[in-house]
């Protein structure tokens, strides 16, 4: 087999083994974007819920609190009642208006905390759909990954094998610029030589269209086994078939055929 032969039969095998791969890659990509967002949304949860924690408990707090204040005014109260001593009684008015005072505003620091507590329960119910949906899609994700690796693993293992047996048979230089123009063109390492314009010399690079020197042309033509590149995305070049040149001699078969009337030919 040829340089370019042993190329191709590289590139087949090559190309399916990179084809498995993008295929987990982008499987495990869904996964991690899924598994990120879903991690947001539970983050915000949760924030929410330890939020929602610390305004009860200052609620049970102020509660307790206040359960304080009004046992105190209720004692004050039966003091009053009871009391016979003018200054006493006016001390324990003033003192009863004070507390009454504090528990005032103890009941609207209450309210407030509890308007709060209602309001992060209502954000805390928003997140139970984008919750369940970015579950779903974690889960879909993770289905498709085990089910591509259950359905590929082997064959994967098997096509690796297959490349590493048909780059063994190149030289590591080759394989080197095979590599290099493979990762750096998505997979295709090589290119045909696109004839543009035999007469006037003019060719191209079948897979970036870069214009090519008549010498890379002439090389790539000559089909002796070197390795030609293209100068501006790194293929490897091939020609499957060699174009006659302008105003070449034919051969005295080819002479002769071009000679038959086409009637005449079988």
């Amino acid at each position: 087999m040829s340089l370019i032969a042993h190329l191709r039969a590289l590139h087949t095998v090559d190309s399916q083994v990179r084809g498995i791969k993008t295929r987990f890659e982008n499987a495990e990509d869904a996964l991690k974007r899924n598994q990120t967002q879903l991690e947001v949304v539970s983050g915000k949860r949760r924030d929410l819920e330890g939020q929602s924690r610390q305004v009860q408990a200052m609620i049970s707090n102020l509660e307790l609190e206040d359960s304080t204040f009004k046992e105190r005014l209720e004692n004050l109260r039966t003091e009053l009642n009871t009391s016979s001593n003018t200054k006493i009684y006016n001390a324990l008015r003033d003192e009863l208006k004070v507390v009454e005072g504090k528990r005032d505003e103890l009941a609207e620091r209450i309210l407030a905390q509890m308007e709060n507590l209602e309001k992060l329960k209502r954000e805390l119910t928003t997140t139970d759909t984008p919750s369940q949906d970015r579950t779903r899609l974690r889960d879909m994700a993770q289905a498709t990954l085990a089910e591509a690796k259950s359905e590929l693993g082997g064959r994967l293992a098997e096509l690796e094998a297959q490349r590493g047996r048909a780059a063994d048979l190149l030289k590591e230089d080759v394989r080197e610029a095979f590599d290099e123009a493979a990762d750096r063109n998505d997979g295709e390492a090589l290119a045909e030589v696109t004839v543009v314009s035999l007469r006037h010399r003019e060719f191209a690079c079948g897979g970036c269209n870069a214009e090519l020197p008549l010498d890379a042309y002439s090389r790539v033509a000559a089909q002796a086994d070197q390795l030609v590149t293209c100068l501006t995305c790194g293929r490897i070049l091939y020609m499957d078939q060699i174009p006659d040149r302008p105003g070449a001699k034919k051969t005295k078969a080819a002479a002769k055929e071009a000679a038959l009337d086409p009637d005449q030919l079988g």
